[in-house]
């Protein structure tokens, strides 16, 4: 299971999972990734240790009637941007920690998020205790969260698990941990918005920046199918083309074209290579196969535009982010996709929460063809198998699909049939 980010729009993925939970109590998804927000989801669902359908309860428990004070210490936005000026001419602590930059560095602060997930989680030391005895039963496999080292600018992603390889590309790393509060933390941390977490000896922010294959993480850890529960609206042609701003751009638009660019969401391109990959598979005769079987994908997405829906919102969040918001001129737009990643409204997520689980509902013929055989308990769990029956190790079948996926790519390129 792969869960993009979305802010406070992530709770439309706890409505999926809530059906699919219902609906297919005994789905098995051995492999769970997330990034930013998402993340928050994955951690709930590998760090329970009750049946799917509990585990599917607890990742909506968490979001029901959360306001942004469980996620943010509201302060004046125009006191924390000066501390934030004034702090960039500063010379740092040598070694700070993330308490030490978590009120002063970005323009909100996140203890609040950080308390709400130890309390939730029952976690109170910060980490993920649900996850060995799960690893340990065979009920998980591995569980990714996705972050961005800002020293290297690579998508790093953490992983707890026994049966895979760590994998080092130029752009993306994978690496063993026991995962923490503090890793979700540093996936969810937007840039200059949200304070960077420390991990090791580098500080870490949100996954989603510069994620270009989200698809990956779940393919290097021996995945052979996927579903992706993404929080982007599919705009229609007829609505791409409609003209939704009047007059001159004002900043939300300006800064939100910027966040689309820093957050693009990468899966419509990762999937369309992954169908390349399949066709050029299902051309092949098993034998020139190279020990490569096609990987099967199945994506929900929002019925509806979420961040349409939190301009119905956008006079019922606290004064200091009304302020901020006004300030850069949301009421000129009548899409303030940027301002639904904190619209951490009751209302707001009751809404996310109906519509993810309507998706799912609508997808349900769709869900029980791709769950067909991925009931839990089985013998031999879902992953990348051989044409013969072996398993090959996740580190050779990723490298084996990175190649198809390179030679995909190469024939989309333009001049090329």
């Amino acid at each position: 299971m792969l869960l993009p980010g979305g802010g406070a729009r992530s709770a439309y993925q706890a409505g999926v999972i809530r059906y699919v939970a219902e609906a297919f109590p005994e789905a098995y998804f051995p492999i769970q990734t997330g990034v930013s927000a998402g993340a928050i989801n994955a951690a709930h669902l590998g760090n329970h240790t009750g049946t799917f359908e509990e585990a599917a309860q607890h990742v909506v428990d968490a979001w029901t009637g959360r306001e942004l004070d469980d996620i943010i210490e509201v302060e004046s936005s125009l006191g924390l941007l000066w501390d934030m000026l004034w702090d960039a001419r500063a010379v740092p602590p040598e070694e700070p920690t993330s308490a030490d930059v978590r009120s002063t560095h970005g323009l909100l602060d996140t203890t609040p998020l950080s308390e709400t997930l130890r309390d939730h989680l029952d976690e109170p030391d910060g980490t993920l205790s649900g996850v060995p005895p799960n690893l340990a039963d065979g009920r998980l496999r591995a569980l990714a969260v996705m972050t961005t080292d800002y020293a290297t600018g690579q998508t790093a992603t953490w992983v707890q698990g026994d049966d895979f390889d760590a994998w080092e590309r130029p752009d993306r790393i994978g690496r063993h941990t026991q995962l923490t509060v503090n890793h979700v933390m540093a996936s969810t941390a937007l840039p200059l918005v949200f304070p960077a977490v420390r991990i090791g000896n580098s500080w870490y922010g949100d996954g989603g920046i510069r994620l270009s294959a989200p698809l990956a993480p779940a393919v290097h850890l021996g995945a052979d199918k996927i579903l992706a529960i993404s929080t982007h609206y599919s705009r229609s042609r007829a609505e791409s083309e409609e003209i939704m701003l009047k007059g001159y751009p004002p900043t939300a638009q300006i800064v939100g074209v910027l966040m689309n660019a820093i957050f693009q969401d990468a899966l419509p391109q990762d999937a369309h290579t992954l169908r390349r990959i399949n066709a050029l598979l299902d051309e092949l005769p098993p034998g020139k196969r190279h020990g490569m079987q096609p990987l099967e994908l199945l994506q929900i997405r929002p019925s509806v535009d979420l961040d349409a829906l939190a301009h119905d919102y956008r006079d019922q969040v606290p004064s200091p982010i009304q302020t901020l918001t006004s300030g850069l001129g949301t009421r000129e737009r009548e899409s303030p996709d940027w301002l639904s990643v904190l619209l951490f409204h009751p209302g707001y997520i009751e809404q996310l929460l109906e519509i993810g689980y309507g998706d799912a509902q609508d997808k349900h013929d769709q869900l029980e063809a791709f769950l067909a055989d991925t009931a839990a308990g089985e013998a031999d769990p879902p992953g990348l198998r051989r044409c013969d029956g072996t398993v090959p190790s996740a580190e050779a079948a990723s490298d084996q699909k990175e190649a198809a996926m390179e030679n995909a790519v190469a024939s989309s390129a333009p001049g090329s049939s």
